[in-house]
């Protein structure tokens, strides 16, 4: 009896003993492992396409731009319409000899293909000045994102701070580098919207 005694005790002892070892080593790496996943010196990353979805600046412009684009195609359609109902009504004249003279419907194929260049201009200049708002618009937004970055990594210390899309460059990573929630928030607290 006094044998069992001590080979219970003994067992106990090495039961307490492991469950000791094995409760501080986790714990031990589990703060190793969330300090080296998002610590100081990690390498983080932003889903952009979740970055451009959430971020109510990018919205804004985004909405802002598509008006524009919108306003635009609406005027250009409403242009061509009408320089279309011109062209038909030039052939109209053209197949019922509504033209006194050869000369003045010359004229009017001259001032009807003028007027088709002239459309074709603004079409370019419509897609022109378009491109040039969504570089802007570009710009700004990443502006916008690199100087908060610059803010919120003064208090993180990251070593590096990647940009990738949905099926891009990260296609698996640790808990804890993405990043991409924290900065939407502090975007967005930041962000005041324009008055409509």
């Amino acid at each position: 009896m006094k044998n069992l005694s001590i080979v219970l005790n003994a067992v106990l002892i090495v039961a307490v003993g492991i469950l000791y070892v094995l409760h501080f080593s986790n714990s031990s790496t589990d703060s190793t492992k969330a300090k080296s996943v998002a610590g100081e010196g990690a390498v983080v990353y932003i889903n952009t396409d979740s970055l451009l979805t959430s971020y109510n600046f990018s919205r804004d412009l985004n909405e802002a731009f598509l008006k524009k684009q919108e306003d635009s195609r609406t005027d250009f359609n409403f242009k061509a319409q009408k320089l279309e109902k011109e062209a038909g009504e030039f052939q109209y004249k053209v197949q019922n000899g509504g033209f006194l003279s050869r000369e003045r419907a010359e004229e009017a194929q001259r001032v009807l293909i003028g007027k088709q260049q002239n459309l074709q201009q603004l079409e370019r200049e419509l897609s022109n000045q378009l491109m040039g708002e969504q570089q802007a618009n570009s710009k700004r937004l990443f502006d916008s994102v690199t100087n908060y970055l610059k803010e919120y990594n003064a208090s993180h210390n990251y070593s590096l701070i990647l940009s990738t899309t949905k099926g891009g460059n990260v296609l698996l990573s640790q808990d804890g580098l993405d990043i991409t929630g924290e900065i939407i928030s502090g975007l967005n607290s930041r962000y005041t919207a324009p008055a409509k």
